[in-house]
């Protein structure tokens, strides 16, 4: 009736073969009945295939998998059901359970792998790759001490961290050691407690399936309280959060203990759930939805469902054991391993892994790099039979090795960096008496690098319409009469911009001085609480630099031109009122503050004497942002036509340089090789910037009539 059939091995002994985290592996899937044991069935490492092509996908960044972190959750189930078969296996045949051979066998395959990844990423920091990760050395530590998950919920907030989702060169390249961490965590305190339960069950005359079923239940509905008392993070990355999952598979493992054979019929499910996971992987949100929400046991009853109906001979588990599935199961703990450090570095490069030549060039490398630690370090060291007192000293030995490279990591380039000495060579000075600044003849052969377009490149025709036309690469007005005075004002993307100016000054003396004033977060609200983020100290200093340093530095250096940028703070959700609570841009009274503000700091400056007020329209942001408002495109539009009211409303003195379309139409707003982390430019980026757009029309701005 049913295409499936229940096949028992009545062998005593089941073949055995390694075990990887977090795909935890193992040959040897019980049913004990009496000395009775099911033997390896390919088709899970088949499954774990399925699971790791899932994550390959999402990390990838492909749009049509957002949820693709669900093939982490199927590795939890897996790893549950197998590690607890193994234990329970074990004490039925011998009537103990060995925890120093537990731990032996977990160290000998599991430690080997994870070190070398860590000292790879390590090797490449020294040669320069991941520099700008200034958590590495944290990261590094709690990977080697299986706490990474922990690390990072207690991380705290910082101005890195409002980036740190960012795919570029700010992502630590062991991020997903968070999930290697929670199932080592389960791998040292399960063993432990299986003993335990075992003791109470021969205590009270259970079965074992007791104390474990009132276990998971209670870390199942541990998740959502977790999501609701202590926010998203902890519902996604806390260990008892995500307990749950994992003890699914370790209740199926003691109910197969106990139980008959699974019958014909439950081949069947295999088909449909297997689809069901991948559609939801392929539908749930990347951001939201129910793994921020401590719903996730709710999936793995899923994933132990497929486990179940695998169990009977079917169509999909002939699938799922055929040989490509199977390799890739094997080997899927080091794809998991490599596959991260090696995206993060493509991508520091400029490739779009989302795109089938950059996806097969990254999993070329990753299988590559895989295989070769497989067989030439895993394996050997597997298939080693050393006592395990040596195994244990070994592992303890090789961690301390690693600790100790960990502490001589190089610092890492802080995430505001820029060469101070090109700052001081172009500042301004103080400035008495100034001879009359004045165009001096026509414009000069534009000043751009030699591998761009054309100079002059007019904005397409749909775009014509726009009030003030962009024009892409303009030709620089010839040498003033005097260089023109720029004070740049703003956050620290400003300061990258403003850097780019001034390395351009700096080969440009007869056209340009620029000296800088920012703080990081700067913004020109300076009033209300930012509430999407931890934002005191960003507000406080700005009110110290917009309302004390700018005035000040105006009188003294008497700047032509002051321009004004500010990226991500001033359309952050902000509270001024209990009464009002948090508001959002969109909210009018927060637009009217917005422009409130914008217009107070544009006609202070002016009315400090100073001829032209150029406010830069920035770029928006191309990070993934962990606040979900933030990702919200409408937030920055509404900056950006705020903006535009401003200098409308002040046309004769103040212009506006659209840097956001500048970015788009020039091809440069996805490019990673120009804003790393999705915001800031780097040093090159800046430099390119202010050569090809932006010296030449704020200088422009400067000399208008």
């Amino acid at each position: 009736m049913f295409p499936c059939r229940t096949v028992a091995n009545h062998s005593p002994v089941a073949r055995s073969a390694p075990l990887g985290l977090p795909f935890a592996k193992v040959t040897m899937l019980p049913r004990i009945d009496g000395e009775r044991t099911i033997s390896y069935q390919p088709a899970l490492d088949g499954l774990r295939a399925v699971a790791v092509t899932l994550v390959l996908l999402f990390h990838a960044g492909f749009a049509w998998m957002p949820a693709g972190y669900l093939g982490v959750s199927m590795f939890f189930t897996l790893s549950g059901f197998l590690i607890t078969s193994l234990l329970l296996t074990e004490h039925s045949r011998t009537g103990t359970v060995s925890l120093g051979r537990f731990y032996t066998r977990r160290a000998r395959r599991l430690l080997p792998a994870s070190l070398l990844c860590i000292a790879l990423v390590l090797l490449a920091r020294s040669v320069g790759l991941f520099d700008r990760v200034a958590s590495l050395r944290r990261d590094s530590t709690s990977a080697v001490l299986q706490v990474f998950n922990w690390a990072r919920l207690s991380g705290g907030t910082s101005y890195a961290n409002l980036f740190n989702t960012a795919k570029g060169s700010t992502t630590s390249p062991l991020e997903h050691y968070w999930s290697l961490s929670v199932e080592e965590q389960f791998y040292m305190l399960w063993p432990i407690a299986i003993v335990g339960m075992l003791a109470l069950a021969r205590r009270r005359r259970w079965t074992v399936v007791r104390p474990i079923a009132v276990v998971t239940l209670i870390f199942i509905a541990a998740a959502p309280l977790i999501a609701r008392w202590f926010g998203s993070d902890a519902a996604y990355w806390a260990t008892p959060a995500r307990l749950g999952e994992i003890l699914i598979g370790s209740l199926l493992a003691a109910v197969m203990v106990r139980a008959r054979p699974a019958r014909a019929w439950t081949c069947v499910l295999a088909a449909p759930l297997l689809v069901l996971i991948v559609v939801l992987a392929h539908t749930l949100p990347s951001g939201s939805g129910p793994a921020y929400r401590g719903l996730l046991p709710l999936f793995a009853l899923l994933s132990g469902g497929l486990i179940y109906a695998l169990q009977v001979p079917g169509v999909v588990r002939s699938v799922l054991s055929t040989a490509p599935f199977v390799w890739i199961g094997r080997i899927s703990y080091g794809l998991y391993l490599f596959h991260w450090p090696i995206f993060v570095a493509m991508r520091q490069h400029g490739w779009n892994l989302a795109t089938p030549k950059g996806f097969a060039v990254a999993i070329t490398v990753t299988m590559t790099l895989t295989v070769a630690s497989y067989f030439i370090l895993e394996l050997p060291i597997r298939r080693a039979a050393p006592r395990p007192l040596r195994s244990l000293v070994a592992a303890m030995s090789a961690t301390a090795f690693a600790l100790g490279a960990i502490v001589l990591l190089p610092a890492a380039i802080p995430l505001v960096h820029v060469d101070a000495s090109a700052l001081r060579h172009a500042s301004l000075q103080q400035a008495d008496h100034l001879v009359e600044l004045r165009a001096t003849g026509a414009a000069t052969d534009p000043v751009r690098v030699a591998s761009e377009p054309p100079a002059i490149i007019p904005i397409a025709a749909d775009e014509a319409s726009h009030p003030d036309p962009l024009v892409l690469y303009p030709a620089m007005p010839a040498p003033p009469t005097r260089p023109v005075r720029v004070l740049m004002v703003g956050d620290s993307t400003a300061l990258y911009v403003g850097h780019g100016l001034a390395v351009w000054s700096m080969a440009h003396p007869l056209h340009e001085l620029l000296s800088v004033l920012w703080c990081q977060g700067c913004g020109f609200v300076l009033s209300g609480r930012v509430t999407s983020f931890d934002a005191a100290s960003f507000v406080s200093r700005s009110n110290e630099i917009v309302g004390r340093d700018l005035p000040s530095s105006i009188k003294r250096v008497k700047p032509d031109v002051v321009v004004l940028m500010s990226t991500v703070d001033d359309i952050a959700n902000r509270q001024w009122s209990i009464e009002e609570g948090p508001l959002a841009p969109t909210d009018s009274r927060f637009r009217q503050r917005l422009k409130n503000a914008y217009s107070d700091v544009t006609e202070s400056i002016l009315r400090l004497g100073v001829s032209h007020v150029v406010w830069i329209i920035p770029p928006v942001p191309t990070i993934e942002w962990k606040e979900p408002e933030m990702r919200e495109r409408g937030r920055y539009e509404l900056q950006h036509d705020v903006i535009r009211e401003v200098v409308a409303e002040h046309a004769q003195a103040v212009d506006a340089v659209d840097l956001d379309r500048w970015m788009n139409l020039s091809g440069h707003a996805g490019e990673t090789n120009w804003r790393p982390d999705g915001v800031h430019f780097t040093e090159a980026s800046a430099a390119m910037l202010a050569d090809q757009f932006l010296a030449p029309t704020v200088i422009a701005d400067a000399l208008r009539g």
